[in-house]
């Protein structure tokens, strides 16, 4: 089964995309650690999209594609904003005393620790970002 998304790249779009998270699960056979992963990256990454990836007054959307055909829960995230790949952001130090560690960086790591498998890729022709995240 696979479903299909297009959002504009906007803070209102969250909710859309939480229904359309509730719908998935509801259609599609998916595991308790499937479902918590599928919450997990589109709420994440499209937070990030949204803040990070396009420059004020730009209006751009999301695009998302959730599959299980074979099995593993296939997620790609795809957007036009600035080009950034997950997999190299920063660790957070998780370590130090909580009111010294840096905000930010959580929610990428813990898409990358869950997923079995995370590919990304900018094509620099066209402008999209396509983040390809894999749960089986």
């Amino acid at each position: 089964m696979e479903r299909c998304i297009e959002v504009p790249a906007e803070w209102e779009s969250i909710a859309r995309l939480i229904d359309f998270v509730d719908e998935v699960t509801g259609a599609m056979a998916l595991s308790e650690e499937q479902d918590y992963v599928m919450r997990l990256v589109i709420e994440e990454i499209a937070t990030n999209i949204i803040k990070y990836g396009y420059e004020d007054g730009i209006q751009g959307v999301i695009q998302l594609n959730c599959s299980n055909l074979r099995g593993p829960l296939h997620i790609i995230i795809r957007d036009r904003g600035h080009p950034f790949d997950p997999r190299e952001c920063v660790e957070p130090d998780l370590c130090g005393d909580v009111q010294s560690r840096t905000i930010g960086g959580l929610g990428l790591f813990l898409v990358r620790e869950f997923s079995d498998y995370l590919a990304y890729h900018h094509d620099a022709g066209s402008g999209w970002n396509e983040l390809l995240v894999v749960k089986g």
